[in-house]
């Protein structure tokens, strides 16, 4: 069977839904029914994000043991502790083939738990990615406002946040890209126009809930290479990546209509890592 027969044969089975019963065995890591890895193991990504109600993401990675046995590990431990999940608890899993997991938590009396009383706790208060391929044992990528020096606590909006772009831009090809990119950290998108490369600075989003307004060094990451560039205050209440910035453009090939997305995944270290999209 072909690839794309086998993908047109899952599709018609999705979407699928399972539930699992919370144990003490399976708080800080969990297996997935065979039937599903079987059926639809080979289109995860690695890691998948699963979605409650609440409108947050979380990063889980996932192992296989043997030839048909997932198992949530990095990241599930961190999700049952931030809603307090314990033995008799009900998680319904929801897999519409986008490596996303809806999920709803239902508690031991069989109600639907009020997810209004847990707050989203990255208890590292940084995301180590310094390996592109994720490895079980790094750093877990939950990001959380109120953990961080000099930044505000969370707003309303703090947890749409976690999954749109933190400015929107104007360019249709730009919207697209912003649309679709999915993270749990905060990141804003450009649409690189030419003034952008001929000029010595790029005009960039205040970020104000997150970096302190004053000027700051910042690294530009792509791949295992880092660039060094300044970020100043700018009298347009706006902010500017100045000192490396062309020399990044310059490195990178970066071409007029060009969008780029910049994704702030050390907020300690203020290391954005960016992703460039022909």
């Amino acid at each position: 069977m072909s690839s794309h027969q086998h993908q047109r044969r899952n599709n018609t089975m999705l979407p699928f839904r399972f539930f699992k019963a919370i144990l003490k065995t399976n708080l800080q890591r969990i297996k997935i029914p065979n039937k599903f890895s079987r059926r639809h193991g080979s289109a995860l990504s690695n890691p998948v994000f699963l979605k409650p109600p609440d409108g947050t993401l979380w990063k889980v990675y996932w192992t296989k043991k043997n030839s048909n046995e997932v198992w949530f590990v990095k990241g599930w431990k961190e999700f049952t502790k931030n809603y307090s999940l314990n033995e008799g608890h009900l998680v319904l899993f929801k897999y519409e083939g986008t490596s996303q997991f809806d999920v709803i938590i239902l508690e031991m009396n069989d109600l639907e738990i009020d997810y209004s009383k847990y707050e989203t706790v990255n208890r590292k208060g940084k995301h180590d990615q310094r390996d592109e391929k994720p490895a079980v044992g790094k750093g877990l990528t939950l990001f959380s406002p109120q953990l961080h020096k000099g930044v505000r606590g969370e707003s309303s909006t703090g947890r749409r946040r976690r999954t749109s772009s933190l400015n929107w831009p104007k360019q249709l090809k730009a919207q697209e890209v912003a649309k679709k990119f999915i993270s749990c950290n905060p990141f804003f998108t450009l649409f690189i126009t030419p003034n952008c490369l001929k000029e010595y600075q790029l005009s960039v989003p205040t970020m104000k809930d997150y970096i302190e307004d004053k000027r700051k060094d910042v690294m530009l990451k792509i791949g295992k290479r880092e660039w060094q560039v300044k970020l100043l205050p700018c009298h347009n209440a706006s902010r500017c990546c100045s000192g490396g910035w062309s020399l990044f453009a310059h490195e990178n090939g970066l071409q007029a209509e060009d969008v780029c997305v910049f994704e702030l995944i050390n907020m300690e270290d203020l290391v954005f890592k960016v992703h460039i999209f022909k």
